[in-house]
């Protein structure tokens, strides 16, 4: 998929925060209270590491920290909702 649009992007951004999930359970699990902390601070650790190219494209196409934020807390509702099956 494209990173040159908006879907492209969050397509990105959102495979990103699922390999995050799946390999530190320890920060994402069902038992972890900060949760929420812990994938925000994934979004914004996406958006601080971004490189000029990365920035000049955000910039482009209107994409902003909430988009980020956003994105990375619909993948872990995605993530959730896959381990709550593999669970059941």
């Amino acid at each position: 998929m494209s990173k040159n649009n908006r879907e492209g992007v969050k397509h990105e951004i959102q495979e990103l925060a699922m390999g995050n999930y799946r390999s530190y359970p320890e920060d994402y699990g069902v038992n972890v209270q900060d949760v929420s902390t812990n994938v925000q601070s994934l979004a914004r650790g996406y958006w601080d590491s971004r490189e000029i190219k990365e920035v000049d494209r955000d910039e482009k196409l209107g994409i902003n920290l909430a988009d980020y934020q956003e994105w990375t807390q619909e993948a872990f509702a995605a993530f959730q909702k896959t381990n709550e099956n593999s669970l059941s």
